[in-house]
């Protein structure tokens, strides 16, 4: 992989805990992870998915590091019941699980260890943060560009969404607007044009903002989302979506 390519190191991460081998195995192998969709962060769309091994690895010598990661392919919403066929009468069969396809696992070079964080749940971070981190409470975002334009979408009277799955591809952020809804990604845009059309299709317009943008020029974020919404029949910020 291309470490010194400043566009890979800008490349999103988002670190999930694996807490069994099963869904390990699942992820080397088959190629998916899932997250119930009751405990899911706000935003589970990344490029890249790293995975924080817990206590169930001791014997690997990886417990309580971040230690492999795969590129993002494609999400799904199912149930339980849709995802583990074998396991019809698990009380939670009927549940909603977001199903994450992923391409091959690579392991890091330099694993990254939890010295005192060990309660983990999701964070969201850069590759160039995962590759330099030395623990891995300095994957954190000390102030998070997304969530400071989630909370600016609030005051502004929308009503963000979360984690809407349109054809495949994830949408950060979701506004419903007169004619239809708006599908933000906060990432840069790698997909195919196929990718992009399938989207399309499904009458939604969608909206990139790169992470660079989100932490340097919120105004000019909260400008191309009113911009946006306007071509949807909507209004300007300030007046919502009606």
């Amino acid at each position: 992989m291309p470490y010194a390519d400043p566009r890979i190191r800008r490349c999103t991460v988002l670190v999930a805990v694996m807490n069994n081998r099963a869904d390990f195995a699942r992820a080397q192998e088959e190629g998916w992870y899932r997250i119930p969709q009751r405990h899911a962060p706000r935003r589970i769309g990344a490029e890249y998915l790293a995975f924080y091994q817990t206590g169930a690895f001791q014997a690997d010598g990886e417990a309580h590091h971040v230690a492999f990661y795969a590129p993002v392919r494609r999400y799904h919403l199912l149930t339980r019941g849709e995802l583990l066929p074998s396991q019809p009468d698990h009380p939670r069969a009927h549940e909603y699980y977001f199903r994450i396809d992923v391409g091959p696992l690579t392991r890091l070079a330099r694993p990254v260890p939890a010295r005192r964080m060990r309660r983990i749940t999701f964070i969201h971070t850069t590759m160039g943060h995962l590759l330099a981190a030395e623990d891995v409470k300095e994957l954190f975002y000390h102030e998070d560009p997304f969530e400071r334009f989630w909370q600016a979408l609030r005051a502004a009277r929308l009503r963000p969404l979360s984690n809407r799955i349109v054809a495949g591809e994830v949408m950060d952020v979701t506004l419903q607007a007169r004619g239809g809804y708006l599908g933000i990604r906060c990432r840069e845009d790698r997909r195919t044009a196929e990718a992009r059309s399938r989207v399309l299709a499904e009458r939604w317009e969608t909206l990139e903002l790169e992470p660079d943008m989100l932490a340097g020029d919120l105004n000019g974020c909260l400008r191309r989302v009113a911009r946006a919404l306007l071509t949807l029949g909507g209004s300007d910020l300030g007046n919502g979506t009606g």
